[in-house]
């Protein structure tokens, strides 16, 4: 286990080589400012569903779960969560996220309590989506390993399915800020803007299909309209082995440099979050 500047654990994956949350920001913390705060849940009125795209220890889920809760008692709240594998043993949150933490574990894989109801679909993200059937999500928690571990989850195939679970006042929020991702979501139609940094994390990612997401700044726009790395990862049966996925986009990174090597100086690779 891992020991997060906000004192909340985290673990390591084995699989990917990285912890489950920001060490440096803080577990809780990137929960409430990556997630919670940018997706606009606070402010919605009424019943809230929440598509939470790699479930991993349940802490988007516990925390949002407490926060809405702690607005409306009565709220009724869905969630559907995809996760390929759970870890042995996820430490449980600290207060005042406790409570909620272990009621969200304990209706694991699928249950309902008091007008909160969760459904973990395990397995494949990438096949266990299309079952996703009459569940609209007013908000997306897209929280996989980072873009450049864990591909397959972060391509512009995936990302219309997930796109197809929402409702169309919905909100799509991560962590990541990869021109990849960032690409993607345009081209899917999605109004693309970004979350503040936190701690040495660089911005999170903010999409909406209605509405204006807070704006990019002048600098992200170009790199985002220019830059030979912003290029969707593509896997067109959503059955693409990660390596080739990457593979591929390094492809495609290389041809787009050759169309743009008489604009000026090469761009050099985008960091991994």
């Amino acid at each position: 286990m891992l020991r997060t500047a906000d004192g909340s654990l985290t673990l390591l994956s084995g699989a990917f080589g990285e912890p489950y949350h920001s060490v440096s920001a803080g577990a809780v913390r990137e929960c409430l400012h990556k997630f919670l705060a940018p997706s606009g849940l606070l402010n919605r009125k009424g019943r809230v569903r929440i598509l939470d795209v790699g479930f991993g220890l349940g802490y988007n889920v516990a925390v949002a779960f407490y926060h809405l809760r702690k607005r409306d008692p009565s709220l009724e709240i869905e969630v559907v969560s995809l996760e390929r594998e759970l870890p042995a043993r996820i430490p449980v949150l600290p207060e005042p996220y406790r409570e909620a933490h272990r009621k969200v574990l304990s209706l694991l894989p699928s249950g309902e309590r008091e007008g909160f109801r969760i459904h973990l679909l395990m397995g494949d993200a990438r096949q266990s989506v299309s079952s996703v059937r009459g569940f609209k999500a007013h908000a997306v928690f897209h929280d996989p390993f980072s873009p450049y571990r864990n591909p397959e989850l972060w391509t512009l195939e995936f990302l219309r399915k997930v796109r197809e679970a929402m409702d169309p006042s919905g909100v799509w929020v991560s962590y990541t800020s990869s021109l990849p991702v960032r690409r993607a979501l345009l081209d899917l139609g999605f109004r693309v803007g970004g979350s503040a940094p936190l701690g040495r994390k660089r911005s999170g990612t903010v999409a909406t299909l209605r509405g204006d997401p807070p704006p990019l700044s002048v600098g992200e726009k170009v790199r985002l309209r220019k830059s030979p790395y912003s290029v969707p990862f593509r896997d067109p049966d959503l059955r693409e082995d990660p390596l080739r996925i990457l593979i591929e986009y390094r492809v495609s990174v290389l041809l787009r440099e050759k169309e743009v090597s008489s604009e000026g100086e090469r761009e050099p690779p985008p960091q991994s979050s």
